[in-house]
């Protein structure tokens, strides 16, 4: 697929970024995407991006060529499935074309990718599905750090899932709580310590700018962490958040209360991150008043980086340092 410029795409653009204010939100999809996710957000569908004839057209429009979609003054944002690589190429073209996007998962892993679709100017927004950090235990955590005078010294971190979309949600907290990530290991490599105490392997490690050292363990019945500062440490995780030897601290306020009751299945923060890219629509701003705010393309790209770390580590059993 290619989505090569034209007039058709310039007047598209210049209409979707001329929506008058409180215009019906409206969105394609391309891939693998839940459609109960947008419509729950208030999207409406008017699209569906595929050469397959036999794909569920949603009684929407079904666009073959990029450019076909591009060129629809219509449609003001796109839903794309970034696991898939032919579609996540397009991510700049789209970007050019003032089409918002939707990611609802940390796809693609292509730095180099994720950096052109990042630098395309005058861009129009894009949300990425980044949602552990909407969680109240982690929201507490952020908000936990300056009573403890600053970012930790070191986290330990057990029991978290595996997988690239777990591994990306905890880069992405990591960095909330520690600063950027500035270099990576991971096991076969020599790692700052083999296990945790009580005797869980360590798998990776990251180091902050902050000065942090992360270590993760996927084993252990239940996901928790420890933040360690020079006078205090701090547990937290999703059954809660507490001072070592102190009390509870009460759970921040994660996501926002949703406009209506969704249906039983949907990820709430998935809906609410599309819903905060509606306010986007004719130009205006992805609705956020405080963190944590949706992530976006440049979100992507910093975890996308650490990310490609971690895999490099792990085959050359070095520290990979990221520029």
């Amino acid at each position: 697929m290619s989505t090569p410029r034209g007039p058709g795409v310039e007047a598209a653009r210049a209409a979707r970024l001329s929506r008058p204010a409180g215009s019906p939100p409206t969105m394609a999809v391309a891939g693998g995407i839940d459609p109960a996710v947008l419509r729950a957000a208030g999207w409406s569908l008017r699209g569906v991006l595929s050469e397959d004839p036999y794909v569920d057209r949603l009684d929407a429009a079904t666009y073959v060529h990029p450019a076909e979609l591009c060129a629809d003054p219509r449609i003001d944002a796109v839903a794309l499935d970034g696991s898939d690589r032919e579609l996540a190429a397009l991510l700049p073209e789209l970007r050019e074309s003032g089409l918002l996007l939707l990611l609802p998962t940390a796809d693609p892993q292509d730095v180099d990718l994720v950096r052109a679709a990042v630098q395309v100017p005058d861009a129009a927004d894009a949300c990425v599905g980044l949602l552990r950090r909407w969680e109240p235990w982690a929201v507490t955590v952020a908000a936990a750090l300056p009573l403890a005078g600053g970012p930790p010294v070191q986290v330990t971190v057990r029991g978290w899932p595996r997988g690239r979309q777990a591994a990306a949600e905890l880069v992405d907290l990591v960095s909330a709580w520690c600063g950027d990530v500035v270099a990576a290991l991971a096991a076969p490599a020599v790692l700052p310590a083999a296990e945790l105490p009580g005797g869980a392997a360590v798998s990776w490690a990251l180091l902050t700018a902050s000065g942090a050292t992360v270590l993760v363990s996927h084993e252990g019945e239940q996901e928790s962490v420890r933040l360690s500062f020079a006078t205090a440490r701090l547990l937290a995780g999703p059954g809660g958040a507490s001072w070592e030897g102190g009390a509870e601290l009460p759970l921040g306020a994660g996501l926002p209360a949703p406009a209506r009751a969704l249906p039983p299945g949907l990820d709430p923060a998935l809906v609410a991150v599309a819903a905060a890219l509606a306010g986007a629509v004719g130009g205006g701003d992805v609705a956020a008043e405080s963190w944590p705010w949706p992530a976006d393309l440049a979100d992507l790209l910093a975890v996308t980086r650490v990310l490609e770390a971690l895999r490099s580590s792990a085959r050359t059993e070095l520290l990979v340092p990221i520029a």
